[in-house]
């Protein structure tokens, strides 16, 4: 892969540099109430269904499950593991028939549904915290900055896969944007018990955060000259995805370090953004363990 060079050259290593011992939090544009005072700020999900997903908040620990209820004649073997830290967390377990799962729960429950305390977000100052200590180390900060996501799918697999290639974190506007429901939950498979998601008043000001303490923010759009593999990734990033169908807000748009573009040979204009958002964290994820050096094994 030939070097990449951005309009700001070395730019993002001196603010960097800057940034990396010391941290303030933001003033204007992060509303702090008396719940953000704490490190987490509760919603109103209620429920969680599906083996996996209740099987991982047990795993992770951290929200409380009031009880779990599983539908009789469930036989999957996963149940054993579940059983076994609900049992050991303290945590009720009560059989019913299926149908009675079925009659209050819309969607695939694959027959466990558990009611959870609050799903938690994080402090945003917290998540700016986390990125700024990971500047100028060998694992730069890889967040991904969500304006205006209405779909409660998309928004799961975009966790999903943030969790897997291990980034940083997601920050979502508080208003005008889908927020952590039962279908988020279920459809990140798990994902939200290990993401810090942070929810901000202002998606531009967050984005002149993130460039403040040396991050580079990459929006996308179709018509970006830039393809999205042509970016150097192994930097400081944070990739920024606009909301289904009217992409970026115009703001948003320009308030971007650069755009860029995934080629669409067919005859649709774009990708679904959770696709969208796969297709580029993985290339960030395949630059960076390419630049770093492998691993050599003595086998004398």
């Amino acid at each position: 892969m030939k070097p990449r060079q951005s309009r700001h050259g070395d730019e993002s290593r001196s603010r960097g540099q800057q940034e990396r011992d010391r941290y303030s939090p933001p003033k204007p544009g992060f509303k702090r109430s008396a719940v953000q005072q704490t490190d987490t700020q509760s919603h109103d999900t209620s429920r969680l269904y599906g083996l996996l997903p209740v099987l991982e908040a047990l795993r992770a620990g951290h929200r409380h499950l009031g009880e779990i209820t599983i539908a009789e004649g469930a036989h999957d073997s996963r149940l054993r593991e579940l059983l076994e830290l609900a049992r050991t967390a303290g945590v009720p377990v009560h059989r019913v028939p299926r149908l009675a799962i079925s009659r209050d729960v819309s969607g695939t429950h694959q027959g466990v549904v558990a009611r959870i305390a609050a799903a938690q977000f994080t402090d945003p100052e917290l998540l700016f915290s986390r990125c700024a200590a990971k500047i100028g180390t060998d694992s730069p900060p890889l967040v991904t900055v969500l304006d205006g996501l209405e779909d409660p799918r998309n928004f799961g697999a975009i966790l999903r896969t943030v969790e897997c290639v291990g980034g940083d974190g997601v920050f979502i506007p508080e208003r005008r944007a889908v927020g952590l429901t039962d279908v988020v939950a279920k459809t990140s498979a798990g994902a939200v018990e290990y993401v810090q998601i942070a929810r901000v008043t202002n998606i531009t000001r967050t984005l002149d955060e993130l460039k403040r303490l040396g991050i580079w923010t990459v929006g996308t759009a179709a018509n970006a000259e830039l393809e999205y593999s042509d970016w150097d990734w192994t930097q400081p990033s944070a990739l920024v995805l606009g909301g289904e169908g009217s992409g970026l807000h115009r703001l948003v748009r320009e308030h971007c370090d650069t755009l860029v573009c995934i080629p669409v040979l067919g005859h649709i204009e774009s990708l679904n953004v959770s696709v969208a958002a796969g297709v580029i964290l993985y290339e960030a994820l395949r630059q960076r363990r390419k630049s770093k050096p492998s691993t050599v094994v003595n086998r004398s």
